[in-house]
């Protein structure tokens, strides 16, 4: 089936190659966030007999069939993959999908999402062939070979802000080093997951190597305390993750990575490109309303430079508004907030920040037609307050300034959210010498603790 269906037909799971009606008979309604409206009345929510059912496909596909492909054929799988939804624009109409229930613009999907998820695939692709092992000399009388073997049934359990890419974020290099994979989406964006899933095996994927269950909070905990479930990977909020490495100790010990929340810090010396920092660090919060774990949501500005820098930040986070608007219009930059629960916590805290630090743009809704807020900055946080603290998730940024190197770090470094960060020098031994000692990094599906340093 290569055909994208439309929303009020995606009403199954995906399990072992079919769509199926939840054997749970539950389902639930999805929302527009932009007006409320009704996307979907039929959401099928997957329990015990559902998550188990998958379980099972992914066993026998890991033992059978999947179990003979080559890395040749991985690859080929994966890129066969790419190719098909690259062809007839089928990627893009998935991706829209999941912006009736987001909120996401569509206007990110060609120049963003696209390019991110068809780098993925095709990255990922190349690696089926170099999972090296290792040797160790015989100096105890015994050869050491190691060599790097799959896992098993591997679980994904998505965030609503980005699914599909994050979905190939972990398919990809799940299924190229050999093993199967049940992903359940965020209930609020299941749309593209379910519509995606039988590409895979017309790009020659057996059955049972990608399944997609859909549901609330009581799935995922399904999959995270499941006996035959190997590895877990969450994305999402420090709470729900931290109920699922407990599940996963208390089940099976089954392995864990987590990526959870973000308060990134943007550190902007008085010797950087002005025009480039103001670009980077207002698309880093304003990027899906701000509804991302590494939002640029504090920004650090360095005294010499900080009347010039704030007053055009200003501007142009104000000017911002005049792109806020239907999301599928081609035109629209920034969208709603996800539901009315988010609306209604980030309203909440911007409430509580009037008292904690000086509001200078936005902060209130736009629009009493859908879950709308206004780009929103704040400016000389008291040093506990909530808003610099926290995570927000929504377009709100805090401004600081400081005078010093090893003051910005002690600032920057004051955070349990250490994600991702920016330095913005042209000083190029500033930017290592700085990126070095900010605590943050990005450590996604590794073992280690790797550090991404972008250099622009």
């Amino acid at each position: 089936m290569t055909t994208i269906p439309p929303a009020t037909e995606l009403t199954n799971l995906y399990i072992n190659g079919s769509y199926v009606a939840p054997k749970s008979g539950q389902t639930y309604t999805l929302y527009n966030p932009s007006d409320a409206s009704i996307v979907s009345e039929q959401i099928p929510i997957a329990g015990q007999e559902d998550v188990d059912a998958a379980v099972a496909a992914a066993e026998e596909a890991f033992h059978g069939e999947w179990s003979k492909f080559s890395s040749a054929q991985r690859s080929a799988c994966l890129r066969k993959l790419a190719q098909l939804l690259d062809e007839e624009d089928r990627l893009i109409k998935i991706l829209t999908l999941d912006s009736l229930s987001t909120g996401n613009p569509v206007s990110i999907i060609p120049t963003r999402e696209k390019t991110y998820i068809m780098g993925q695939l095709l990255y990922y692709a190349g690696w089926t062939d170099k999972l090296r092992g290792d040797y160790f000399p015989d100096d105890d009388g015994f050869v050491k070979l190691v060599r790097h073997e799959p896992l098993g049934v591997c679980a994904g359990i998505n965030p609503f802000n980005a699914p599909v890419a994050t979905l190939i974020m972990k398919a990809a290099p799940c299924l190229a080093t050999g093993n199967t994979l049940i992903l359940k989406p965020s209930e609020q964006s299941p749309l593209g997951s379910l519509a995606i899933a039988p590409l895979f095996e017309a790009a020659g994927f057996p059955k049972g190597v990608f399944q997609v269950l859909t549901g609330a909070g009581d799935t995922g905990a399904l999959l995270a305390s499941h006996m035959r479930i190997r590895k877990i990977s969450f994305t999402g909020s420090v709470a729900t993750g931290k109920k699922i490495q407990i599940a996963a100790a208390q089940s099976n010990l089954k392995r864990v990575t987590l990526e959870l929340g973000g308060k990134s810090p943007a550190v902007v010396f008085e010797d950087a490109n002005i025009e480039n920092a103001l670009t980077w660090t207002i698309n880093g919060i304003l990027a899906r309303s701000g509804q991302v774990c590494v939002a640029a949501s504090r920004v650090y500005v360095q005294r010499s430079i900080a009347d010039k820098f704030i007053e055009e930040y200003k501007t142009r986070m104000k000017a911002a508004v005049e792109k806020i608007g239907d999301p599928l219009d081609t035109a629209t930059a920034l969208g709603p907030l996800v539901n009315k629960a988010a609306f209604e916590r980030v309203t909440k805290m911007i409430e509580r920040g009037k008292n904690e630090a000086e509001l200078v743009v936005g902060g209130v809704r736009h629009t009493e037609q859908g879950y709308f807020i206004e780009p929103t900055v704040f400016l000389n946080p008291k040093k506990d307050a909530e808003i610099y603290k926290n995570e927000i998730f929504g377009p709100v940024a805090i401004v600081k300034t400081f005078e010093t190197e090893e003051e910005v770090l002690k600032l920057a470094n004051d955070t349990e959210f250490g994600l991702m960060s920016g330095v913005f020098t042209k000083d190029i031994n500033r930017a290592l010498r700085i990126s070095s000692r900010l605590e943050s990094g990005v450590a996604l599906r590794a073992f280690t603790e790797p550090k991404t340093v972008l250099i622009k």
